[in-house]
């Protein structure tokens, strides 16, 4: 099983537009996807769940913040298992055996970083605490009930708290959907040392506090930077925006070859709930469509490193 992260520091780049299409697509190829989102504004939740519906049937029990609470040990955190649902729209659009499901997030998971650190002591005490949950959902997602699936995409939050990082610690890959202009350029070089500097302390923390989990390396790999809401000038991207993907390139970031276009239905917040773009058969952009799944098979040609080493 394959865990990556879909993450960027910075919000409106399509990070959630690009978790719900490359899952779907990928399940379409007969996959099984196991969604998860992490993010506070509960975007990916809602791209397959009215919020009426989220709130008559996930909110209470079935949202991946019951798992954080159970971190604090105010209640036993359930499995990871326990919080899979599956949307029924999304799958019924799928061809042959794949299937796509999702841990859903709450509104309420953005006051999780200070929950967790309360009534934690200084020093060795709160090393040993942040170190055990920046562990948690590698941890957890050892789930046996989780086995089947194929491949995990974790929605990251766009900020690097607590929680984006225990999503790093349980990703083999990391993948960074971003806009060609200047924060977004600026924000992949910090993003880029902030992991590494995450995955150095928590491997060295790995070691002092081998009493707490048993010792293992993590080496999460950049599947690569894609950029989306590019304008196109005679189907190349206009040269403002060539030039910041090319500044991106020289950072030595993988960038993937497709780039998705502008378009105004895919990135909108109204669009209908249920069946992300890439499965629906009636599209205003078919060019979008197809620039989805060129990008999953990139996605997956990317991820082939890791599969052939182990």
């Amino acid at each position: 099983m394959y865990v990556v992260s879909v993450i960027n520091y910075k919000g409106g780049v399509g990070k959630t537009t690009m978790t719900a299409n490359l899952g779907a697509e990928l399940a379409n190829r007969g996959m099984k996807v196991l969604l998860i989102d992490l993010d506070p504004q509960a975007s990916l939740t809602f791209s397959f769940y009215e919020p009426d519906d989220w709130r008559d049937r996930l909110r209470d029990g079935r949202t991946v913040k019951r798992w954080y609470d159970g971190l604090r040990g105010d209640d036993p955190a359930p499995a990871l298992g326990e919080l899979v649902v599956t949307p029924g729209p999304a799958n019924a659009h799928l061809k042959g055996t794949g299937r796509l499901d999702l841990i859903a997030s709450h509104l309420q998971l953005v006051d999780i970083d200070l929950a967790l650190a309360r009534g934690v002591a200084d020093g060795d005490e709160y090393d040993a605490e942040l170190f055990r949950v920046r562990g948690s959902l590698d941890q957890g997602l050892h789930d046996p009930a989780l086995d089947p699936y194929d491949l995990v995409l974790i929605d990251c939050p766009p900020n690097f708290n607590v929680v984006t990082q225990s999503a790093i610690i349980a990703s083999d890959h990391l993948l960074i959907p971003a806009r060609a202009d200047y924060l977004s350029t600026l924000g992949i070089d910090y993003l880029h040392g902030n992991v590494r500097e995450l995955v150095d302390r928590y491997n060295a923390d790995s070691r002092r506090f081998a009493k707490i989990r048993r010792h293992h390396k993590v080496a999460p790999g950049i599947a690569g930077v894609v950029f989306t809401m590019i304008q196109l000038m005679a189907q190349r991207p206009i040269a403002a925006h060539q030039g910041y993907m090319d500044q991106v390139r020289a950072l030595g970031v993988p960038v993937f070859a497709t780039a998705l276009r502008e378009n105004v239905t895919l990135f909108a917040t109204n669009t209908p709930r249920g069946v992300p773009v890439v499965l629906r058969d009636r599209v205003t952009a078919p060019a979008v469509r197809e620039e989805l799944r060129q990008i999953t098979t990139e996605f997956l040609a990317n991820l082939q490193p890791v599969g052939a080493s182990a």
